[in-house]
């Protein structure tokens, strides 16, 4: 049991990898202010508008940590707020052309930088690989 390592330790590393060269291939293509907590909100915001408190939930962070990145990400213009129609309390959070442009941005990297892994293990274990790593997400 000495030898074992943790299978948190690969998946670990694996993201960090992904996540490290995300954030600088964002930066070469000028999203410079973009920071890997910013994902949640760009993943996570519905076409048609999200509550803050839904995001949080879904980010696993708080209400208050998920008010700190829409802010940011508003005042740099890639989030609005818009009232919500169905509580005039609440707001909807909806992505900017701005936003959306560097969500898409975003996934081709990971696309790319994927397509690497998939060269590494295979088409057929690559495949594999995504299919158990879904099944333990469900």
């Amino acid at each position: 049991m000495s030898d074992y390592i943790n299978t948190g330790v690969y998946l670990r590393k694996l993201w960090d990898d992904l996540r490290y060269n995300l954030e600088i291939q964002l930066k070469e293509n000028g999203f410079d202010n973009i920071s890997p907590s910013h994902g949640w909100v760009f993943y996570h915001t519905d076409a048609n508008g999200s509550r803050i408190t839904d995001l949080a939930a879904k980010a696993k962070i708080t209400k208050q940590s998920m008010s700190v990145l829409v802010a940011q990400l508003e005042n740099d213009g890639y989030v609005k707020k818009t009232p919500d129609p169905n509580d005039k309390r609440a707001w909807l959070l909806l992505l900017t052309a701005k936003g959306k442009k560097v969500k898409s941005v975003g996934q081709q990297i990971n696309f790319e930088f994927e397509e690497e892994w998939k060269k590494k293990l295979g088409e057929k274990d690559y495949d594999q690989l995504r299919q158990l790593l879904k099944r333990l997400c469900e």
